[in-house]
Parts: structure tokens; sequence; C-alpha cells
């Protein structure tokens, strides 16, 4: 076969095919007509459509499924980018909160530190002036004192005259007990026995045997008025 006739049957087919769907032959009526244009669109069209709606579908379903993977992958990358950033927030927050409480600890200790040196500097410099002051009022009253012991001299001469009759007399007992060790211990009870026997006399007479009189402490020997009762 020839090349032109070989495209000569193959328009002749397609023409008879287009004539065929074209072609709708009358129905009469109570006898069904035969379609078969309609015949081969439904076997050869069908199928086409019903495998182009679920190619679609499965496209559509294929792209759901990816967008929502997307999303949830978009989603999850989100939510760790919230909490690590939240966490980074909350870490430093932390540790800013953490060293602030730090200076604000090392300053309240610097400032005590600073406020008890001072302190104790000034109660060193209070207690440095009234020592000052106690000395030299001290030192004042000694003084008065002094002058108050010459003025009072000629009355205390009879005191003074028997301190030294009492310190002669102490020598003398002390060279004894040198050369006799047990009077050491004689004198010892005789002078317990002398202080019971004084303490017993002053509470029954009110006034003491081996102890000057207080007027005669004050004025002859204290410098300061004694608040001991006599």
């Amino acid at each position: 076969m020839e090349k032109n006739e070989y495209y000569m049957v193959i328009l002749c087919l397609c023409i008879l095919l287009i004539l065929t769907l074209s072609y709708k032959p009358p129905i009469k009526e109570g006898v069904k007509g035969l379609d078969i244009g309609k015949e081969i669109k439904n076997s050869v069209l069908k199928p086409i459509q019903k495998e182009t709606a679920k190619q679609f579908n499965k496209a559509k379903e294929d792209t759901t499924k990816e967008f929502n993977k997307a999303k949830k992958i978009t989603e999850k990358v989100a939510n760790d980018a919230k909490k690590n950033t939240t966490k980074e927030f909350n870490k430093a927050k932390a540790e800013t909160t953490k060293g602030l409480n730090v200076v604000k600890k090392e300053t309240t200790k610097g400032l005590n530190v600073v406020k008890k040196g001072t302190e104790k500097i000034a109660n060193d410099v209070k207690k440095g002036f009234d020592d000052i002051f106690k000395e030299v009022i001290n030192i004042a009253n000694y003084v008065v004192c002094g002058f108050n012991k010459i003025k009072t001299l000629p009355e205390c001469v009879f005191w003074y005259f028997l301190d030294i009759i009492y310190g002669v007399f102490y020598l003398f007992y002390s060279m004894l007990v040198l050369i006799v060790p047990p009077l050491k211990d004689i004198g010892k009870m005789l002078g317990k026995g002398a202080k019971m026997a004084d303490g017993f006399i002053y509470k029954v007479a009110g006034f003491h045997l081996f102890r000057y009189p207080k007027d005669v402490m004050n004025k002859c020997y204290l410098c300061k008025v004694s608040k001991k009762k006599r």
C-alpha cells in the first residue's frame, strides 16, 4: 500500500467515526433506541473522566497532606523556638536577678561594715575623750584633795601618829616572824579574832574598835567621800 492510500484510509475512518458519533437515529414510540455515539462516549470518556477525577482527588489529598505536614513542622519549629526563647529569657532573667541580689547583698554588707567601722571609730573617739576628761577630773580632784589634806594636817596629826606607831609595831612583828615563824600563824589568828570582835562591837555599839571613824577617814585619808558603811 502506498503512502497516499494509507492516509486516505485513515481519513475515511476518521470521517466515519465523526459521522457515527454525530448520528442520532430517530426513536420510535414504544421502542428504545440505540445511541451508538452515547455508548462510545460512555465507554471511552467516562473512564478518562473518572481517572482524571481520581488523579485530581489524589493530588488534592497529597497536597493537603503535605500542607498539613508542613504546617505541623512549622508549628513545631515555632513552638520550639518560642519554648527556647522563653527558656533563655527566664534563664537570663534568673541570672540577672541573681546578679542583682549578689550586688545588693555585697553593697548592704559593705555599708554595714562601713557603718560598724564608723560607729566603732566614733565610740573609740568618744571613749578616748571621756577617759581624758575623767583623768583631768581625777587630777584636778587629787590636786584639790592635796590642798585640803594640807589644810586639815593639824587636825590629823594624832591619827598620823597612830599610823606611825602601828607601822613600827608591824615592822617589829615582821622581824620576829622571820626569827620565829610560828608567830605568823598566831598573828593571823589574833587578826581574825580582832576583826570578829570589831564587827560585833559595831553591830552592838555602832562604832569600830580597830578602825578609824568615817569622818576621820574622809578628812585625813580619802580624797573622795567614801560610800561604804562604816
